[in-house]
């Protein structure tokens, strides 16, 4: 059926496809439906529902006050995330540059402007070269529908091989598009947003990264740090994919360990509008109206800045935590003006993509669990990484802090 409706898609011409696009923020029902025959293959379809309400941090009134030896066991989750990952990612060797050969793929960023996106597009650029690919075409986006339509355009009338979609993107904005790129014979992927348990609609793969455990271990941080009495306010930007997708992790952890005679989670419902544009003010105000919060949670990094702000001028009443993989995350922990960060490598990000790339234009099967990890970092972590590190000049935190096994071992399997 699939098929039937994107060849249907087809015969409508490219600039239209926007108008075909369903509307942003609905609620999503996964239909999943095979294309190959490709182990741990993500493929999903929506139908369109009703809005859901942003989500909430609800406590059990009849839950008891956490024990220690559950602390116990989250400071050892906590400790196992502090170190350098290892490389763990289990799949069979390929060889890469034969796959690669003639072979044009086009990467599609969020915004290219975004200070992430940029690194994570630079790494990508590098990790395919690596990996063989002399074609390469990365499309300038601008975060709106129709720069992501003219990328998902300019894939099916360059007869590209593949097109990556990259960042926070709304895949409900460009359906249609993603649809016409599909019925030309042209896969679309996911550098996913949606986590490892949903997989990214639309969409005929989508590399996995494990937004929940970071939500997990954001929770994890503060009810440690407060032997469980902690007060949080959880900033949740209602329109990020990535957002909500963090959120849920966090709000899962907060609701299994936190009581609420010791605890509760005041939730702050914003919009991607409202970053850098008052955001910090309503943090403020919402820390002023509650003077027993004691930790503030970020859960999209482009609000960090806010955050700060806030705290600043709040002269230290909070600690931020928040996520992030990009220079002003890690500045922000290495400073000191966030407590703690949940980093993420966008270079190991990047190797992972290339790898599934590799995989699936070779016709081979996936990993079952791709291998792309986060790191808890902090102010002292951090300055250790700085002076343990021996490696050649670096401009941006990932060498440092992720080290560089992984390229080692996404080499060996690429047998390069």
């Amino acid at each position: 059926m699939k098929r039937l409706i994107a060849a249907i898609v087809a015969l409508s011409v490219m600039s239209c496809a926007c108008v075909m696009t369903a509307c942003s923020g609905q609620n999503e029902q996964n239909n999943e439906t095979s294309r190959k025959p490709l182990e741990s293959q993500t493929v999903s379809k929506v139908s369109q529902a009703s809005k859901e309400k942003p989500p909430e941090v609800s406590l059990d009134d009849s839950k008891p006050k956490i024990t220690d030896s559950q602390l116990a066991d989250i400071n050892k989750k906590i400790a196992a995330h502090q170190n350098v990952p290892e490389f763990t990612c289990k799949s069979e060797t390929i060889n890469a540059r034969e796959i690669s050969a003639d072979k044009l793929i086009r990467f599609i960023p969020e915004n290219s402007s975004n200070s992430y996106i940029e690194s994570l597009t630079r790494n990508f650029k590098n990790a395919s070269g690596s990996a063989g690919f002399k074609n390469v075409a990365i499309s300038e986006t601008d975060g709106s529908s129709s720069s992501l339509n003219d990328g998902l355009s300019a894939a099916v009338t360059e007869k590209n091989d593949l097109a990556i979609l990259a960042g926070d993107i709304n895949k409900d904005l460009i359906s249609g598009s993603i649809e016409t790129t599909q019925a030309n014979g042209i896969e679309v992927f996911s550098v996913g947003s949606k986590g490892v348990s949903k997989p990214d609609h639309y969409v005929d793969y989508t590399v996995p990264v494990n937004y929940e455990l970071i939500g997990e271990l954001m929770a994890d941080w503060g009810i440690v740090k407060t032997n469980g009495k902690i007060n949080a306010l959880a900033v949740n930007v209602t329109d990020s994919t990535l957002s909500g997708t963090v959120f849920e992790g966090f709000k899962r952890e907060f609701e299994t360990y936190v009581s609420s005679s010791s605890g509760y989670c005041t939730t702050l419902n914003v919009t991607a509008i409202e970053v850098g544009n008052g955001l910090a003010s309503k943090i403020k105000r919402a820390v002023n109206d509650d003077s027993n919060i004691n930790y503030v949670f970020v859960f999209d990094d482009s609000a960090i800045a806010d955050a700060e702000t806030a705290a600043d001028q709040l002269s230290g009443k909070v600690k931020v935590v928040s996520t992030g993989g990009g220079k002003e995350a890690f500045d922000a922990a290495e400073s000191g003006r966030i407590e703690m960060l949940v980093a993420q490598s966008y270079e190991w990000t990047a190797y992972a993509t290339v790898d599934y790339v590799l995989r699936v234009l070779g016709g081979k099967e996936l990993p079952k669990e791709q291998d792309v990890p986060v790191r808890i970092v902090d102010k002292d972590s951090i300055a250790k990484a700085k002076k343990d590190y021996s490696g050649p000049s670096y401009d941006n935190f990932d060498e440092i802090c992720f080290g560089s096994a992984f390229v080692t071992g996404y080499t060996n399997l690429w047998r390069l």
